[in-house]
């Protein structure tokens, strides 16, 4: 399943072993990064790339993260956009999961 910032504070059905990849616009070039902050244990991240263009230099792109679902019941995915070495999130990207057995 591929979600987008659309999708954020929606709430989807998934199945567990799929594979979940979000796509973000990001920049890294500021520092400015997308982080998982989700439980390690319902939701196992794969995936994470960066795709865009070399010109010009500082433009921005998108990041792929991937997730592949381990457990059935409610999840939570939560996705923070904030530099490394500061907690304060400038963007972020929530959905809730309702997960069936496989």
């Amino acid at each position: 399943m591929e979600l987008t910032q659309g999708d954020s504070g929606g709430r989807r059905t998934a199945r567990v072993g799929e594979n979940l990849t979000v796509v973000l616009g990001e920049n890294p070039t500021t520092g400015y990064r997308w982080h998982a902050d989700t439980d390690a244990a319902t939701l196992q991240q794969t995936d994470d790339r960066y795709l865009g263009p070399t010109e010009p230099r500082g433009a921005g792109g998108t990041r792929r993260l991937t997730f592949r679902v381990l457990r059935a019941g409610p999840v939570h995915l939560r996705l923070v956009k904030r530099r490394e070495w500061e907690d304060t999130a400038i963007d972020e990207f929530d959905l809730d999961l309702y997960v069936e057995k496989a």
